[in-house]
Parts: structure tokens; C-alpha cells; sequence
């Protein structure tokens, strides 16, 4: 305050304007005791201009955790809109929520919370009623104190609640605190002034109208007043002098100025306490913490470069866990602060962010530091006890507590900032619980319990118990954490906790990943394999992993996906190494960004076998810098792509510098004819090919001016010419020009198929086909050595049967042959079947086993005398083309266990057959039913001694492998599932040696 001389007796003080500090002015006009000489007094609107104009310039900028005396950062450049939602979650919500991780943690709370902003605060209810007083509540580090300033900043700014309220406020508990020790009686005009340096200025508008004033009291759950005495307030007007805790709750309550509005920021932990102290009608609210959205926001605001804060967000990406951590804006400030360092230091970006282990200690940290005011425990006691808690739950695979569960062993939860609290409704009362802010908080503190424990035997038993239960993966996270706590530096900030550590954890862990890697390189678990490499990662002590990824030699990762926080963690461990022998990538979704983040480690393996997928013309650079030169490639896939021709011929010159090449396959736009002599030119320098595909697919297009005809035909050749790669081409060119569904176009396919055929070292065919025309002509009998076909139509008619009859009368070596699609008409191909005279086996597949069907298989029995074996299984398939048992109902059993069956014939029945005795399942429908189980029951002939009717054990799903003279068909009653499935299912097996595909 401006200091000034007063006479002795004088009423009145002679200043010009230009002198008076703006509080000065509002206090001494208040006080009547200051005429302006020469002009008339500042109206009301100057004055509340002034002032906030004040206040903008004591809230637009805030001090960081780690902000140096005079250091400071506008508020604007760090705040970013928060989740908040106005709705009391239910304990499935909320377990679901904790237990999800990653990118779909963020698109659940979007999908299933309705978010509001603080415009919306004070807008009227259902009901109609506006809300006098509204909670804002929110877990520690999750921004309530921003907000609260922001809300200031934005009203005295003009760009909030402007005509709404002409005064706000602003109450910090923490403020008031030191009131409440220095045991002064104030009135609410000493309580207001103290708090945000107001003068009685502002005393007009309180009396004058209240109805547009708001109070913002931030930090409830931080009061250190009991609350028994806050319900005895007796404060009635704004000038009676009273202790601090009952003009508060006379505040609270209404019982003074009770025109004016609330908005009051706490923990869940108080809300219950606040909200029956709070005057109503009342509105909750709650902060989430960020978005996906909002921590993508934030990243932009702290590290303003794009490049910067493009790299900072990928590589927070690839990182599950802290990507989902950071929707606590502490974790994301942290995980910022650590980049800003990196940058500082000349540290490569590609180095990538610290542990998440190291993130979460630095996490605790904080919070003790600046969200544990009047903490009643030592620190170490503290996470002690949150270890019991969190152990407790990981055994008993629980996220949610009940309060006397928590009370055996955190004596004040209320006060713990690394718990929430929230009420459930149970019948007719209300329910406490609490939960940690998310599972991957109750994993660490569970590692950080077995850390500090000095029971070295603790840690033998869990690791013991992976390797003994594979039902154990949810201790997987707590081990990882273990690795991540034995980090030099991480055991360094513990000391500076007070936390002891286990000495000799660090042993036991290295002594087990070791064993684990040794143990599972040759068993094909890849997971285990990848649980290995996040131990590494976290541990980060770079000497070791060498070592340990040495002694894993040859790395093998096949049909597992990989996160883009595996490959990273993968890149980890790879750039440890000073050579890297071999690596095996198949089937990993392997996308273009997981590509660029391998690639630094890709290009030095020695030896490499690589599938990506979703890749574009522009990422063909990145691919080729993945496989660099003279190394021996085993094989590479590129599939669910459109590469162009140009980027083809790039990959076929990249990959005839290497020093061998196995399978290769390109997912392609088009086949081109100088698509085909590229593919030759390749073929002819590595001279390593057995098979060649051509493709052009475009399925999701059925436009007749699209690129692709939706047809993919991959031919097994010894050899290959330049001729038959340019015929093939033409022939598909001719019909990507004709229009879907016409003769011309199945008269051209016929052409294609008929010369397919009269390739003279033709050695297989697989013809795939998306139904858009259903007049496909397939002419392939000429092939003489043809052991396999696949066929896949529309629907299964009697002239698709006797193309199926007629493949198998002109291939002796045919054994198996597969019609996927099936519409109810199989009588045609049956008795196709039937003609047969020398069938000695036959396999059946439908949906269900009728009394149709029982006669069908008579039928087939009777008309071919060479039979023996004829298996009947009941299978219905999923839409991901996975099959369980359908029913083998009583009508077809009886009416083969009653027919007379020729000599030396034995049926055999598979599926599901009812135990009721009485009304058995009827219907196909009823195959689910718990009434039914799966047997395996044979009908032999009379002349066989064996008991009519056997049921015994489903044998194992190996497959039986026909003989040259059985044939298997596969029925299956209802539509079988997407194309793009059933090519997936059925393409030709990769491992074979030295391929070369184009799809």
C-alpha cells in the first residue's frame, strides 16, 4: 500500500489522481477521505476496470514446481482444457477406467463421459434452477488450482461470465490456514481484504449486489479447521468480528450474503464433508485431468517448435503406460521437463524419454513435496503402508477398497494425495471407497513395498511364481517395476525419500532374465521374450543388457503384435548391442511409424526376416533404409499396401543388393507389364524363386473404373519366362477394363484360366475370388501334378460342383479340394460325389447333422462299394473363421445307427449330441445350449463286433493328413466371413524357401 502522511486532524487529503497507487485510491475513496483536485472522482465502472487490470497482473503468470525465486511462466502458455465431467461414475465405470491402459484409456472416457466446461457451471439445472454454489473436484496434480486461477484470469481478462459477475473473488484455504493459527476474530470484510488485497472498495458491490458476486475458494481439503466448529457458525452480517472457521461456513452455508455465488475446489476426499456444509441448490463437477486431445494441447504450448513437441508426443506414445499417466497434467509437466533437458543437453530426441519407472518416482516425489500439507506420518511410513495396500489388491486382483480396508493400513486416507476417494450408492446408504489414481499406480507401489522390504525371500517367491503359474501375467507389471527401481539413479532418489532398499534385489533380478531368456528362446513364446526386453529397458543399465542380449542369439518374434512401446523398447535393447546376429519380425503389424522407429536397428541385423504392413509410396524410403545392403534376408513381406510401380522396382533394386534373399512379397496397385520384367530382372539376378504371385486387389472399391478387378492369382513355378509373365499381365489388364458382372468378363476370365492351365511345369494354382461375378469359369483339370486347390464363390451350385467333380476326375494326385461357401444346395455336388467308384474315404463339414444329411451319407455309402471311412463333423464357424462344435441331432443318429451298413464301412459322427432323454434339442439354433456335449461316436458296419452306439473323449485337433484316393469337402451352412479372412487363413505358408510374390 501506498504510504501517506496524515494530519492530526484534517478530514480530508489534497492528492492529484496521477499519485495514488490503484490500492491506495480504492481504499481512501471508501473511506471518503480523498477529494480529487481538479476533476471529479473515478466512477464505479473506472474503478472495477482498475481493478482487474490488477488482477491480471498478479494471475497471468504461476510459478512451476521447480521455478527459481523471480522465475515464472504466463498461465497461458501452460494451461489446456481439462476433461470435466458432471456425473457421479458407478464402480464398474470407475474399475473399467483404472484398469484400461493406452490409447483406448483415453477414447473410453471420451466415449462414456458427456465433458462440460466452466461456462457451463452456472447455467440452470434440469429443473430450471441456477446452482448457487458449484464443487470442482479433482485428485492431486490434476489442475483444480489452474482452473480456479484461470477462471479469474479469463473474467477479469472480459472473455468469461461477463455480465454475469461483476466481482469474483478469490479465497485460498491455504490463506486462510494461517488466519486460523494467528487466533484473530475477523469480520468478512478483513477476511476478503486479507485474501485477495481487496479494499472496502469492493464492500459496495457486496451490499449493493451480491447476486452478481462470486466467490472462488480454492483448496477445501486442505483446511486444517475442525469441522465441528465450522457447522457452529453464528456470523450474520459483514462487519461482526469472528473466528475464521465460522465466517467461512457462514459463507459456505448462506447464512451471510447468501445472493452470492460459490465455487469451491477440492479432493473427492473432502467432497462429501463440503457438500453438506454448501448452501443449494448445488452442482458437482469433476476433473478428469486431460484428454488425449489435451495432452497432445499441452505438449504444443510447452515445447511451441513443432518438430520439438512432434517428436516429444511420438516418443511419449511409445510408451503405453506414461502415455496413459499423462492425464495427470503433473505426469505430462514432468514427462515435458524431461525433453526440455534432453534438448538443453544436445541429447538425440531418439534417445527417448527416461523409465516410466523414473517418471513415477519423480511423480511421488512432487506430490509429497507440494500436496501433503499436515501429513500426520513420516514419508517412509507413508509408502509403506500405500505398498501394503497396493500389494494387498495385485494378489487379489483388486482396484477398488472399501474404507475399513484401507484403515488397516493407512490410518488417514483422506489426507494421502496418492489415493481417491468416491461414494457408491448401496441400497439405502452410501458407500465409501477408494482406489488409486490408476493400476499402473498400485503396480508400482506394490514393487516400491517388495523394495523396501528386507525379506529377501519375498522376491524369490514372485519371481518363482511366473515361472510356475503362467496365470500369473498380472505380477508381470510388478516385476518390470522391480527392474525399473534397481536403476542406479532411481535407487539414488529413493534415498532421498528415506527408503531403504533390498540389496541384494538387483542380483536376484539379473541372475533371473537371464535364465528367463535362456529358457524361452527356442520355446516360441514371444511374449515372454518381449516381457524380457521391458525388464532391460526399465533396468537401463546399458553394460548388462548387452550381455543379456547376447546370450539370447538368434530373436524370433512371430504373430505377436508389437505395440509401438514394444518396438521401442525392442530398439532399446537392440542399439545396446554391438552386432545384431538375427531378428525375426513375422507377423508383428509392423505399420510404416513402427518401421521408421525400428529402422536405426533394423539396417545393422545381420540377418533379417520382416513383415509391414498399411506402407505407402512415400514410406518405400524407410523400408529401404531397414534393409540397407549385403545382408542375408530371409524374407520380406509388404502386405495390406498399393505400392506403385515405380516403388516396386525401388524395392527389387534394394533387395538385389543384399547377400540373399528368401520369400518376398509386395502388396501392389496394379500389374503392369513393366511391373513383370522388374520382377524378372530381380528373378534372374538371385535366381531364388518358387513361387510367383501377381496381384490386383482393391476390395474395399467395387466401382467398375477402379484400378483392381478384387482377383489375386499365385502361381508355383520351377521357372519362370518372360513370356508367361507378360501373358498372365495381359490378362489381367483385359480385365480391369471390363465391366463387373458381364459375359465378356467371364468369357476373358475363361481365357485366362484355360491358358493358366496349359502352362507345361505348372506345379499348384490358388484362386481366390470376391463373389462380384458370379460366372467365374475356372478351367484348371489339365494340371497334371495338382495336389491342392482352393475355390472361393458366392455360393455353392450344382455347376460349381461338377467343376469340383471334373478337377478331381483330371488330377489322379489331387487329395484335397475346399468349397468354403455354401448356400443349401449341395445335392448336385453330392452326387457328383457319389459317381466316384473308387472313393475309399470322405469327409464331411456342415452346420448340423440332419435327417437330410443322415441320407446323404447313405446315399454316398450305397453308391460307392470301395468305401470304408465316411466322418461326419458338425461345425459352425465364427465371422473370424474359427469353428466349435455344432449339434448331432437324434433324428440323422437314428437313422444311421437303424440303416444296414455294407461290409467293412464305419461311420464316425463328431459334435455336440443332447444328454436330455426326454424333449432333446430340435432345432440348429440350440447347438449352445449346456444340455449339449461334445462326443465322437462310430456306427460300424454289422459284421464288425463292436457296440452300436460309442461315445469316447474328442481326440486332439491334429490334423489327418488323406491319402491320394480320399477326399475331404467342407460344407458350412451359413455365409463364412469376409474374403479378406478366408485369404489370410489360407495363403501360402511364408517359411518356404527362396519366394518371390507379387499381391
Amino acid at each position: 500500500m501506498l504510504g501517506l502522511f496524515w494530519p492530526a486532524s484534517p478530514q480530508k487529503l489534497w492528492l492529484p489522481p496521477s499519485q495514488l497507487r490503484v490500492e491506495a485510491m480504492w481504499w481512501l475513496l471508501m473511506c471518503h477521505k480523498v477529494q480529487f483536485r481538479g476533476t471529479s472522482p473515478p466512477s464505479h465502472t473506472i474503478i472495477i476496470t482498475t481493478l482487474k487490470e490488477w488482477i491480471c497482473s498478479q494471475h497471468e503468470t504461476v510459478q512451476e514446481y521447480n521455478s527459481l525465486p523471480g522465475e515464472d511462466v504466463l498461465l497461458t502458455d501452460r494451461y489446456t482444457q481439462l476433461l470435466i465431467v458432471e456425473k457421479h461414475r458407478q464402480q464398474e465405470e470407475r474399475e473399467k477406467e483404472i484398469r484400461i491402459r493406452g490409447p483406448s484409456f483415453f477414447g473410453a472416457r471420451t466415449m462414456e463421459y458427456k465433458s462440460t466446461t466452466v461456462e457451463q457451471f452456472f447455467r440452470p439445472n434440469d429443473r430450471g434452477d441456477v446452482p448457487k454454489a458449484v464443487i470442482l473436484q479433482g485428485n492431486s496434480g490434476h489442475g483444480k488450482s489452474f482452473t480456479t486461477q484461470k477462471i479469474i484470469l479469463d473474467w477479469a481478462s472480459g472473455s468469461l461470465y461477463q455480465g454475469q459477475f461483476e466481482l469474483i473473488l478469490h479465497l485460498r484455504c491455504n490463506e486462510l490456514n494461517h488466519m486460523f493459527k494467528e487466533g484473530a476474530k475477523k469480520s468478512v470484510v478483513d477476511v476478503v481484504s486479507c485474501s485477495e488485497k481487496c479494499t472496502p472498495l469492493v464492500l459496495k458491490n457486496l451490499k449493493d449486489s451480491p447476486q452478481k458476486v462470486l466467490f472462488i475458494i480454492d483448496g477445501f481439503d486442505e483446511l486444517q479447521f475442525p469441522v465441528s466448529e465450522i457447522h457452529k457458525s453464528s456470523v450474520k452480517d459483514l462487519s461482526t468480528p469472528a473466528p475464521v472457521e465460522a465466517i467461512l461456513s457462514a459463507l459456505l452455508k448462506g447464512s451471510v450474503l447468501s445472493e452470492c455465488f460459490l465455487l469451491v475446489s477440492t479432493r473427492p476426499t473432502a467432497s462429501d464433508k463440503l457438500s453438506k456444509l454448501l448452501k443449494r441448490p448445488q452442482r458437482c463437477t469433476e476433473i478428469l485431468g486431460f484428454s488425449e486431445e489435451g495432452v497432445h494441447e499441452y505438449f504444443k504450448r510447452f515445447c511451441k517448435n513443432e518438430q520439438v513437441w512432434r517428436k516429444a508426443l511420438s516418443s511419449l506414445k511409445a510408451n503405453e503406460t506414461l502415455f496413459t499417466s499423462c492425464f495427470i497434467p503433473v505426469i505430462c509437466w514432468i514427462v515435458c521437463i524431461v525433453f526440455k533437458e534432453q534438448l538443453q543437453k544436445n541429447v538425440e530426441m531418439t534417445d527417448g524419454l527416461e523409465t516410466t519407472t523414473s517418471i513415477f518416482v519423480h511423480f511421488v516425489s512432487i506430490l509429497l513435496k507440494h500436496h501433503c500439507q499436515g501429513l500426520g506420518q513420516p514419508v517412509p511410513d507413508l509408502l509403506r503402508s500405500l505398498g501394503q495396500l497396493a500389494e494387498r489388491g495385485i494378489r487379489e486382483q483388486q482396484v477398488l477398497f472399501e474404507k475399513e480396508s484401507v484403515l488397516s493400513t493407512v490410518s488417514d486416507p483422506a489426507s494421502v494425495p496418492f489415493l481417491c476417494k468416491f461414494l457408491l450408492k448401496e441400497r439405502v446408504e452410501m458407500k465409501e471407497m477408494f482406489s488409486f489414481m490408476h493400476l499402473s499406480f498400485q503396480e508400482f507401489f506394490t514393487a516400491l513395498h517388495y523394495t523396501s522390504d528386507q525379506d529377501e525371500e519375498r522376491v524369490k517367491e514372485l519371481l518363482r511364481s511366473i515361472k510356475q503359474h503362467e496365470d500369473r501375467a498380472h505380477l508381470l507389471p510388478i516385476i518390470q517395476f522391480l527392474f525399473g527401481l534397481s536403476n542406479v539413479k532411481v535407487m539414488q532418489d529413493l534415498r532421498k525419500l528415506q527408503l531403504k532398499h533390498n540389496p541384494s534385489m538387483q542380483a536376484q533380478l539379473k541372475e533371473w532374465v537371464i535364465k528367463l531368456i535362456e529358457n524361452n528362446e527356442d520355446s516360441g513364446k514371444s511374449d515372454m521374450m518381449l516381457f524380457a526386453l521391458h525388464c532391460l529397458y526399465e533396468l537401463h543399465e546399458e553394460e548388462f543388457v548387452r550381455r543379456a542380449m547376447e546370450a539370447w542369439g538368434v530373436m524370433t518374434f512371430e504373430s505377436i503384435p508389437l505395440t509401438r512401446t514394444d518396438c521401442w523398447v525392442l530398439l532399446y535393447c537392440l542399439q545396446c548391442c554391438l552386432t545384431i546376429r538375427s531378428l525375426q519380425l513375422t507377423d508383428c503389424n509392423i505399420t510404416a511409424e513402427k518401421l521408421r522407429m525400428l529402422q536405426p536397428a533394423l539396417s545393422r541385423c545381420q540377418e533379417l526376416g520382416l513383415d509391414v504392413c498399411n506402407l505407402s509410396d512415400v514410406d518405400v524410403s524407410d523400408l529401404i533404409s531397414a534393409v540397407e545392403e549385403g545382408k542375408t534376408l530371409s524374407h520380406l513381406g509388404v502386405q495390406n499396401s498399393s505400392l506403385s510401380d515405380e516403388s516396386v522396382q525401388q524395392v527389387l533394386s534394394a533387395l538385389c543388393r543384399q547377400e540373399s534373399v528368401g520369400g518376398v512379397w509386395l502388396s501392389v496397385k496394379t500389374i503392369t507389364l513393366s511391373t513383370a520384367e522388374s520382377l524378372l530382372c530381380f528373378l534372374k539376378s538371385t535366381q531364388t524363386v518358387e513361387l510367383v504371385g501377381l496381384a490386383v486387389r482393391n476390395f474395399g472399391d467395387s466401382s467398375p473404373e477402379s484400378e483392381s478387378s478384387g482377383m489375386m492369382l499365385a502361381v508355383i513355378l520351377p521357372e519362370i519366362s518372360a513370356i508367361t509373365l507378360r501373358e498372365i499381365t495381359c490378362g489381367f489388364q483385359q480385365l480391369r477394363r471390363l465391366e463387373e458382372n458381364s459375359l465378356e468378363y467371364d468369357g476373358r476370365v475363361d481365357g485366362l484360366m484355360a491358358y493358366v492351365s496349359s502352362l507345361p511345369d505348372l506345379k499348384g494354382v490358388s484362386l481366390e475370388y470376391d463373389g462380384r461375378v458370379d460366372g467365374l469359369m475356372a478351367c484348371v483339370s489339365s494340371l497334371a501334378d495338382l495336389k491342392g486347390v482352393g475355390l472361393w464363390a458366392g455360393c455353392l451350385t450344382e455347376v460349381w460342383a461338377n467343376r469340383i467333380l471334373s478337377l478331381i476326375r483330371a488330377c489322379p494326385h489331387l487329395h484335397q479340394a475346399r468349397s468354403l461357401e455354401y448356400d443349401g444346395r449341395v445335392d448336385g455336388l453330392m452326387a457328383c460325389v457319389s459317381s466316384l467308384a473308387d472313393l475309399k474315404g470322405v469327409g464331411l463339414w456342415a452346420g448340423c447333422l440332419t435327417e437330410v444329411w443322415a441320407n446323404r451319407i447313405l446315399s454316398l455309402i450305397r453308391a460307392c462299394p470301395h468305401l470304408h471311412q465316411a466322418r461326419f463333423e458338425a461345425a459352425v464357424f465364427d465371422e473370424e473363421w474359427e469353428s466349435e462344435a455344432g449339434l448331432l441331432l437324434e433324428e440323422g443318429i437314428h437313422l444311421l445307427q437303424e440303416a444296414q451298413m455294407p461290409p467293412g464301412c464305419t461311420i464316425t459322427l463328431e459334435g455336440k449330441r443332447c444328454r436330455k432323454t426326454v424333449d432333446p434339442c430340435r432345432r440348429r439354433r440350440d447347438w449352445k445350449l449346456s444340455c449339449n456335449e461334445e462326443v465322437e461316436m462310430e456306427i460300424p458296419s454289422e459284421e464288425e463286433e463292436s457296440s452300436s452306439e460309442e461315445e469316447m473323449e474328442i481326440p486332439s485337433e491334429e490334423e489327418e493328413i488323406p491319402s491320394e484316393e480320399e477326399m475331404e469337402i467342407l460344407v458350412e451352412e451359413e455365409t463364412a466371413g469376409e474374403l479378406d479372412r478366408l485369404q489370410e487363413a489360407h495363403r501360402p505358408q511364408k517359411k518356404k524357401k527362396k519366394k518371390c510374390a507379387l499381391m
